[in-house]
């Protein structure tokens, strides 16, 4: 219960760091942008929207004048690509830690919501917020006990023909980003980079099941899921595509000794960048 009620009182906090969101959003035009992209054949494809002030080369056809400010809400760096679990540094998972081998994890993750200001051309600062799931497709038949503490799980019947095991986790995440571009090249693209601090605050933990004899099941429980995260990421990329990775550095669960070192690490593609 306790556990739960932390949750609670994370996503309270949530709820209020969106409100501000909202209010830093309300505090700006309420403009509709998008942020286009075109390939070398003259097609165009939007790889951003937001409400709000955008952070554009032009302000009402006139240079900005730095420092600028911009934010509202969007849907950008959107994140998929792929999990992975280290072990006390190790890829390989230790004796205890088997039951939560899996055969394929995945990343997904966007923002809706951010604040900056851009110093110059080159450098800007911004806070943005957005969700994270990561999917765990496990290989044992295993069930992950809820309500219990330390993480404990059930050995489920083989003879039930289970096909599908996944572990959901959802958070909502809060990066800090630190970034810098190049100059506009000829054909009015750039380099970027981006880094600074990923943190997360946990939504919920779910596990599904699919067996022959049971059909679907679903269950939904903190799962002893760290309550929050956090670690470094880079970005790096041209245009608005480019490759992320990010390390957690706290544990992936919580009150749980036998999974002490038990971290996540993820890497894949962005768009929206």
């Amino acid at each position: 219960m306790a556990h739960i009620n932390e949750i609670k009182r994370m996503r309270l906090f949530l709820t209020s760091l969106f409100a501000l969101f909202i209010g830093i959003s309300s505090s700006t035009a309420q403009v509709i942008y998008k942020k286009e992209s075109k390939d070398s054949l003259g097609n165009t494809d939007i790889v951003s929207v937001g409400i709000g002030k955008g952070d554009s080369e032009m302000d009402n056809g006139e240079v900005i004048v730095y420092p600028r400010t911009y934010g509202g809400l969007t849907f950008t760096r959107i994140d998929w690509g792929f999990s992975r679990l280290m072990d006390d540094g190790s890829f390989t998972l230790s004796d205890e830690n088997q039951f939560l081998s899996y055969k394929k994890a995945s990343n997904f993750g966007f923002d809706i919501a951010q604040f900056g200001v851009r110093f110059t051309d080159n450098f800007k600062i911004y806070l943005s917020a957005g969700f994270e799931w990561n999917y765990w497709r496990l290989k044992q038949n295993v069930q992950l006990l809820e309500d219990v503490k330390p993480l404990t799980y059930a050995q489920l019947d083989e003879q039930a023909g289970y096909e599908k095991n996944i572990l959901t986790s959802t958070y909502l995440r809060l990066p800090l980003s630190f970034e810098l571009r190049s100059r506009q090249l000829q054909n009015g693209k750039r380099f970027k980079l981006a880094f600074g601090a990923m943190t997360g605050v946990l939504l919920k933990g779910t596990q599904r099941l699919k067996s022959d004899k049971n059909g679907k099941q679903k269950f939904k429980d903190g799962f002893n899921l760290q309550s929050f995260q956090y670690g470094p990421f880079l970005r790096v990329g041209y245009d608005n595509y480019g490759l992320f990775a990010k390390y957690y550095m706290n544990d992936m669960f919580q009150d749980s000794p036998q999974q002490e070192g038990v971290r996540n690490l993820t890497f894949g593609v962005t768009l929206g960048f």
